[in-house]
């Protein structure tokens, strides 16, 4: 009886640690898809993104291969590109009023400034 319930107990941490593992692999997918979504939408240019990852366990996420492109009737193709984009929060602050960053990181990022005096690509982006 003791060998069941030991086994019984031993499958139910495999599963859960699986459930865990697929959660963060699909996360960082509905990240993904979420940025290539709503980013066009909201700057009206072409936005990519090549990967994300999600760990809510230890309360990290990361994007890579951000792509944000110029809008139209600017030469340059980009306006913004980021390499990789790190943040690291409290995990349990998730859950709070407030936030705990820890850290954020944006090693290799590349921002054009492409205009004049009166409009320039970055301005039309945030309108």
């Amino acid at each position: 009886m003791k060998k069941l319930i030991v086994r019984t107990v031993l499958v139910l941490v495999v599963l859960l640690v699986a459930a865990v593992g697929a959660s963060m692999y699909y996360l960082g997918s509905i990240v993904k898809a979420g940025v290539e979504a709503v980013g066009p939408q909201m700057t009206k240019t072409a936005v990519t993104l090549d990967g994300a990852t999600v760990s809510l366990l230890s309360g990290s996420a990361t994007l890579s291969g951000l792509f944000v492109g110029n809008p139209e009737g600017f030469k340059i193709e980009a306006a913004i590109k980021v390499g990789s984009i790190s943040v690291s929060v409290e995990p349990g602050s998730v859950f709070s009023d407030r936030i705990h960053v820890r850290e954020v990181k944006v090693p290799a990022q590349e921002i054009t400034f492409e205009g004049g005096l009166r409009s320039s690509n970055l301005s039309k982006l945030v309108d």
